[in-house]
């Protein structure tokens, strides 16, 4: 069991603010603890006096609004995925990476914020809302409100966060996309060594795919750095026991090229 000094469940966004960004204790939000409570627990994660339960802050929605669809930051992934405006999106690209994510009681507990709070190197999903040009909307300590999309998320996380930034909402375009996913994995259940989702805006493209991306595809790529990426970023693979980095630079070309060729119906 985790052992903490502190335990606040605040009833308003104000009032978790207001907690996280007491620089008198080192404090971390809780959302679906599917990954901060095992850290707690087994020590991984010590240098914490309290978490901020977020569970009774209304953060829980899906909506559409004008040209978007707004998720709410504790919205669990299988709400999130499973909404008919998600499955649909991009030929289902949403549910196919998130089968990866974990088991499905995972995915019921595990919360939108949380999944791009850790951005986890090999997380399907997170390449799969980067290729799709979400954005994030961000609450700091003094409740002004930051909108960033992925790109800047990722480029901004390797720098020190002020704790009183909290991401509150996801925000997905609409539009009629098309989607290609491919992955290497030690099996196919497994997590990806590397993989690639590609996303474009409906436009027929020839079906003879060019090696460089055809206009106004997006591609995110993971299991080649520390965190998912687009294509065409610097890569820095890991080098482990699921894979060398020589073989994971490699894999991410033939991962990227099948996910192109989903797009016209072609199969590498």
């Amino acid at each position: 069991m985790a052992i903490l000094a502190e335990y606040h469940r605040p009833q308003s966004l104000s009032q978790a603010l207001e907690l996280l960004s007491d620089r008198r204790s080192r404090r971390l939000p809780l959302a679906g603890g599917t990954h901060l409570v095992p850290a707690l627990e087994t020590r991984q994660c010590r240098e914490v006096d309290g978490v901020v339960d977020l569970a009774d802050i209304d953060l829980s929605f899906i909506e559409q609004e004008g040209n978007c669809l707004r998720v709410g930051a504790m919205t669990t992934l299988t709400d999130f995925v499973q909404h008919p405006v998600c499955v649909s999106m991009a030929g289902g690209i949403l549910p196919r990476t998130a089968r990866f994510e974990g088991p499905q009681n995972l995915c019921n507990a595990a919360t939108v914020g949380g999944l791009i709070a850790l951005a986890e190197p090999d997380s399907e999903l997170f390449a799969a809302l980067l290729a799709l040009d979400a954005t994030i909307v961000a609450v700091s300590g003094d409740q002004s409100e930051n909108v960033k999309s992925f790109e800047d998320y990722i480029s901004s996380r390797p720098r020190p966060r002020r704790p009183a930034d909290l991401i509150t909402e996801l925000r997905l375009p609409l539009a009629q996309f098309e989607g290609g996913h491919a992955r290497v994995a030690r099996t196919p259940s497994d997590r990806c060594i590397v993989a690639a989702v590609a996303v474009q805006v409906v436009i027929r493209v020839s079906s003879q795919m060019p090696s460089n991306p055809p206009k106004g595809v997006r591609i995110g790529l993971c299991g080649v750095g520390p965190l998912p990426l687009l294509a065409g970023s610097a890569l820095n693979p890991p080098d482990d026991f699921k894979g060398s980095a020589k073989y994971r630079r490699t894999m991410s070309e033939i991962v990227r090229q099948r996910a192109l060729a989903c797009l016209s119906n072609d199969r590498l």
